[in-house]
């Protein structure tokens, strides 16, 4: 297959700086796109912040020989976001795919010890961001009829998440919105997908485990194994649209949101429909997982001829 270029591409990464973004942009880079690094260079958490990590990853970039400036703007704003999109242009001046990659997390605990005020936190940066910057970038795509937005969420937002139930319901907010988007888009140029990653970042790197499962996990699930995902999707030729795609230690896969079989009734009593149910095919999905890095230790583990 011929290799896919980006040769003068406007991309903008938020949240690049560092893990599964760097990974990115390290590999758009590569093959040729202008990038914008967005990154507020914050603590996991959210807190603090620096201009540093952007500059950092920007320079990296174009010492490797590709193209890249920094930005610092918060893209939780409406005025952030649109200060991202201004800085790709005056840059580069387009802007043809975006990477909705930059997240806070709050780290695990019992599902009653988080609050209101910690969820809404994690709204605010995953949904809030994604919404703004989506918004902003959508004005210059339905003007060029095409574009490309890929918003990250998580297999957490899929399956559930007892230990960061926060973080779960930001991500399946990304979800809902990303799926929306791309169903008032369809019929369009513009192509909206969900991407799944899996990757030993900050957030998953803390948590307790043993230490096989840690050595297994740094060695098949680099960031840079799910890079390729993302930048397929950012690519003119790709026409996936509406799908959630999942990225995790080398297997990749469509997640599908849908409805098994059921049955019909058109008198029904509380027990004719326990019946019913009773009486329907336990179809479950190939597995559900309340915790990325278990789900991508169990990919690992079944991966035939991995080598960790």
């Amino acid at each position: 297959m011929q290799q896919l270029r980006f040769d003068g591409q406007a991309v903008i990464i938020t949240g690049a700086a560092r893990g599964l973004g760097l990974a990115y942009a390290h590999l758009l880079a590569a093959r040729g796109a202008r990038l914008v690094i967005n990154d507020l260079g914050v603590a996991l958490d959210g807190s603090g912040g620096s201009e540093a990590p952007a500059l950092q990853a920007a320079e990296e970039i174009r010492k490797a020989g590709g193209h890249a400036i920094a930005d610092a703007s918060d893209i939780a704003s409406e005025g952030g976001a649109h200060g991202v999109v201004e800085a790709c242009l005056r840059a580069w001046g387009r802007v043809d795919a975006v990477i909705n990659n930059a997240g806070n997390f709050l780290g695990q605990r019992p599902l009653q010890e988080a609050t209101f005020e910690d969820f809404a936190n994690l709204w605010r940066v995953h949904l809030g961001g994604t919404l703004h910057v989506c918004r902003a970038v959508l004005l210059h795509f339905h003007s060029a009829g095409n574009g490309r937005i890929v918003n990250t969420s998580s297999n957490q937002a899929l399956y559930g998440a007892p230990l960061s139930a926060d973080y779960a319901a930001a991500k399946g907010a990304v979800m809902g919105y990303s799926l929306s988007l791309a169903a008032a888009t369809r019929g369009t140029g513009i192509r909206v997908n969900v991407l799944s990653p899996g990757a030993f970042t900050r957030m998953v790197s803390g948590d307790v485990r043993s230490a096989e499962a840690t050595r297994l996990l740094e060695a098949g699930l680099g960031a840079a194994v799910a890079a390729p995902a993302a930048a397929w999707l950012c690519h003119p030729d790709c026409k996936s649209h509406g799908e959630i795609i999942e990225a995790y230690a080398g297997r990749f896969s469509r997640a599908v949101i849908g409805e098994l079989p059921g049955f019909w009734d058109f008198d029904p009593t509380p027990e004719s429909v326990a019946y019913g149910f009773q009486s329907l095919a336990a179809d479950l999905p190939l597995w559900q997982s309340p915790d990325a890095a278990s789900m991508a230790f169990r990919v690992l583990s079944e991966a035939p001829a991995h080598k960790a």
